[in-house]
């Protein structure tokens, strides 16, 4: 019963989000860390073929009956959930055509910017997060 409470909303969704975020903001600190690596190549995750996940998620959606469409986020929308360590393997980003001499790609302001937009990213997810408990925490107690 209360896992379905869970699968009817949006939460598994924001869920998934939060720990990408939180996965893909260990790589962007790694690229910030050996900024002064020689010969170093910046890393992400595949940022597409999480939102292609999401996307996927999203449109497989039930609608119950005649009421509002309840959100069903299955195991098989991401597998391995919760977010396994391999799903989404960091590998090399793209280069925005900046290559140094020492054939590194890093980027200071790019790597602080994807960081940034991370950040809040992971800070929306969570947020919204909290406001989906309190509500539910609010029918459960039966306030208004």
């Amino acid at each position: 019963m209360l896992s379905s409470l869970f699968n009817n909303n949006t939460i598994p969704l924001l869920q998934q989000t939060a720990m990408f975020s939180e996965k893909r903001q260990d790589v962007l600190a790694g690229n910030i860390a050996n900024i002064s690596t020689p010969d170093y190549k910046t890393r992400d995750l595949p940022v597409a073929d999480f939102q292609a996940a999401l996307q996927s998620a999203v449109e497989r959606r039930i609608s119950p009956g005649e009421g509002a469409p309840q959100w069903s986020f299955q195991a098989s929308s991401f597998p391995g959930q919760p977010m396994s360590a391999g799903q989404y393997p960091a590998a090399e980003a793209y280069s925005d055509g900046v290559t140094f001499h020492d054939g590194g790609n890093r980027n200071i302001e790019s790597e602080v910017m994807q960081m940034t937009k991370n950040s809040l990213l992971y800070s929306t997810a969570v947020e919204l997060m909290k406001i989906q408990l309190s509500r539910l925490q609010a029918v459960i107690s039966e306030r208004p």
